[in-house]
């Protein structure tokens, strides 16, 4: 699970809205946020076999963050992740929640 640079990185946690607006700090730092509430929301739909596989994907993600954006990046998004899976989950929304997590980690090759 590698992406080649803070730029990549950028854009994945920017979003669509990336092509068309500059990336800001403000605009990494609410895309962390999110992504770390899907993350943490599509961990707790996963079947607990799949979960420490899923674990170790996330704690190399953020391994990635510490690198090319710093601890804070990283803790941004570990405890947004924390929030995400800390409260009770609407099973009927874990089918989508996974998918749309599912095509994440696909598209920005982060399923490795």
């Amino acid at each position: 699970m590698r992406l080649p640079g803070l730029a990549m990185l950028a854009a994945l946690l920017a979003g669509p809205a990336a092509a068309q607006t500059p990336v800001t700090v403000e605009g990494l730092d609410r895309g962390l946020v999110n992504m770390g509430l899907m993350a943490g929301h599509a961990f707790q739909c996963l079947p607990e076999a799949d979960r420490p596989a899923a674990q170790q994907a996330l704690l190399a993600f953020n391994s990635i963050l510490i690198a090319q954006m710093g601890a804070n990046a990283a803790f941004r998004f570990s405890s947004s992740f924390g929030a995400g899976s800390s409260h009770d989950v609407d099973r009927q929304f874990c089918e989508r929640s996974l998918a749309d997590w599912r095509k994440l980690l696909q598209d920005h090759n982060l399923n490795r």
